[in-house]
């Protein structure tokens, strides 16, 4: 009995990884750059929860994000639906640290999801100054679009116009994957 929980142990550290970076530049599409932000545009920051559908090469996959934003770090934790971690992505004085199962963090590369993130949710001053070879256009409060030589990369769309409080479907046209996003609950931080 011993020997098969020892070997159940092992796989399952053997099935985890670590991944570091100090590149907060995302390449979000061909020839165009996002630094990504370490700066946060809500007073005191907050916590969300959010289901999401991410769909790429006709394949579905549900997960649900639990996304800490404060004015000095950025944790995201990506869930299966009944709650088993997959990965632990924090963002911390030019620090991108993930941890979480080798599949999904092999995968995924943290600095994207961050990137998406802050795409979907920053207001827009704050991203343009971050974005190079691009231009973030919002023809009106529920659409958002990131285009390269007139040509649109990525299409943001809301149901609601505080993003963060409705559903937000996000459209990369050239990589070909989107994400369906709906919150769950928001924790606005109290004044410390």
């Amino acid at each position: 009995m011993r020997a098969l929980v020892f070997s159940l142990l092992l796989l399952l550290v053997g099935c985890t990884t670590h991944y570091q970076s100090q590149d907060q530049t995302v390449e979000i599409a061909d020839g165009v750059q996002l630094q990504l932000l370490s700066s946060i545009p809500f007073d005191n920051g907050m916590t969300l929860t959010q289901s999401a559908t991410a769909e790429y090469n006709d394949e579905h996959h549900d997960l649900i994000f639990q996304t800490e934003i404060l004015s000095d770090k950025l944790t995201m934790v990506g869930l299966t639906p009944t709650g088993t971690r997959l990965f632990t992505i924090v963002m911390k004085d030019g620090m991108i640290d993930a941890t979480g199962l080798s599949a999904m963090v092999d995968s995924i590369k943290p600095e994207y999801l961050l990137a998406d993130l802050q795409l979907s949710l920053w207001p827009k001053r704050q991203l343009l100054q971050h974005l190079n070879n691009a231009d973030l256009l919002e023809p009106n409060p529920l659409k958002r679009e990131i285009v390269n030589d007139g040509i649109p990369i990525i299409t943001i769309d809301y149901s609601q116009p505080t993003k963060y409080q409705g559903t937000i479907r996000f459209n990369h046209l050239e990589r070909g994957y989107s994400l369906v996003i709906a919150p769950l609950a928001i924790e606005m931080n109290a004044n410390d």
